[in-house]
């Protein structure tokens, strides 16, 4: 399996049975946003497929409960910062339920790890790769511009003419960055450096350290925008620490627009996911993001939401096309044994192609439906079927598309068909109301 590694620029070869796998999880002040959604379906179809080859995950990811957001909501709301945090990671968790996520093996939340993080932030102060200045304590830079900008693929000088560096005078270089800040305001934790609180960067560096003992772990994902500062720096502290690299694989989602526009507060275009999900479902906006290489840009428009939504009807409308294949039809017939899990894997395989799985799930419909019109068994059917069914239930589709039917349906479907043959529509509409109620034609 071949996986696009961002730190490399190329692909690499994935061949172990068993991964360790870190993903950054959300700051928890709000609800999340189809955008925040985008890295944790990408992770979610991955685990799944590696599952499906055999291959063993240990998944973490982390929650950011502790945030110069989080102290601000609390504020606007007149609520603890723990009651913000602790609410919306209910609403997170919320949400990942309801987008039929596999939950990662350990969620943590990074406020139960802050002795730990400082005694981490300790030990690059004592190996001389921070300083503290009056109670902040930066990483400094200096020691490390040769593999600083790796990951952005930027030179040093091309970083510190970025916007988003943070200027401080008391920073040695431009492009060094806070492991501890001294504040009053929020929550506060003594420290060996004064009264203040962890860095964002550091927390991520420091679980990975602390929940794989400090080894290089397989692959890093997170959404492009985390590319710089927030992995650069976190790459560079694990470095610095532990004289090894932190992963051996970083993965990065491209950004996620809305009707050509970027998602903003100031344009009051965010959609939260759980007003998505409550308007379209979880799996029209599973099959958007599959629509598209996962390191691309997506823009999701109303052509693309009406895509999504013809593949779902075409699901429905074979399942109900299953039911006379299943029950009316008797006609069995050798068909092309073609392997398409065998596609599927290859496709997933090179860099997760799931545009092209898309075609091939589009193909297995399209075969499936030609047997069907020509009033085939479903004994015939089903190896195609099957394969169909496996490759959604990958993916992490909710939508099935096999209904269950019971003696007393099969026989309502047998005296439909032959009201139908004897031209007695009346009746024959009456047990299709019947049946249509219950989803099955």
């Amino acid at each position: 399996m071949k996986i696009y590694n961002s730190l490399t620029r190329t692909n690499t070869q994935l061949d172990k049975k068993e991964l360790m796998i870190y993903s950054c999880g959300p700051t928890v002040y709000n609800y999340i946003h189809i955008g925040n959604a985008r890295p944790n379906i990408l992770m979610d179809v991955f685990v799944r497929f590696l599952k499906h080859k055999n291959i063993k995950v240990n998944y973490l990811q982390n929650v950011t409960d502790i945030d110069d957001k989080i102290i601000h909501k609390a504020i606007e709301e007149n609520k603890t910062e723990k009651e913000v945090a602790e609410f919306f990671t209910k609403a997170y968790l919320a949400d990942l339920q309801a987008l039929n996520i596999i939950m990662p093996d350990k969620i943590e939340p990074i406020s139960q790890h802050i002795k730990q993080m400082i005694s981490f932030i300790d030990d690059l102060v004592q190996q001389g790769f921070a300083y503290n200045v009056d109670g902040d304590v930066y990483f400094a830079i200096d020691q490390w511009e040769a593999q600083y900008g790796q990951l952005s693929g930027r030179k040093p000088e091309e970083l510190i003419s970025g916007e988003r560096v943070e200027i401080d005078p008391k920073k040695k270089n431009p492009l060094d960055f806070s492991l501890w800040k001294k504040t009053n305001v929020g929550i506060t934790w003594d420290s060996p450096f004064g009264q203040g609180r962890p860095g964002w960067h550091t927390e991520c560096a420091l679980l990975i350290q602390e929940y794989f003992h400090g080894q290089t772990i397989d692959i890093h994902s997170g959404g492009i925008d985390l590319k710089f500062p927030h992995h650069e720096n976190e790459r560079i502290q694990y470095l610095a620490h532990n004289q090894k690299e932190l992963a051996n694989i970083w993965m990065h989602n491209g950004h996620l627009n809305w009707k050509d526009e970027k998602m903003s507060k100031s344009l009051g275009n965010i959609v939260l996911v759980k007003d998505f999900v409550k308007d379209f479902g979880s799996d029209v906006l599973r099959w958007i993001f599959l629509s598209t290489n996962y390191k691309q840009p997506l823009n999701l428009s109303d052509d693309l939401l009406t895509q999504a939504t013809k593949f779902f009807q075409k699901l429905d409308y074979l399942k109900k096309k299953i039911v006379f294949s299943k029950v009316i039809f008797e006609k069995t017939q050798v068909i092309e044994n073609k392997d398409y899990i065998k596609e599927f894997d290859q496709a997933m395989g090179n860099d997760l192609n799931t545009s092209l799985v898309l075609s091939i799930i589009e193909e297995l419909i399209k075969n499936i439906n030609q047997l069907i019109s020509q009033k085939t068994n479903f004994s015939t059917i089903k190896p195609l079927f099957d394969q169909l069914q496996l490759i959604l239930k990958t993916l992490g589709f909710i939508e099935q598309i096999e209904i269950s039917l019971s003696e007393d349906d099969e026989t309502k479907i047998k005296q439909w068909n032959q009201l139908v043959l004897g031209k007695d529509f009346v009746k024959a509409d009456l047990i299709r109301s019947e049946l249509e109620a219950k989803g099955i034609m």
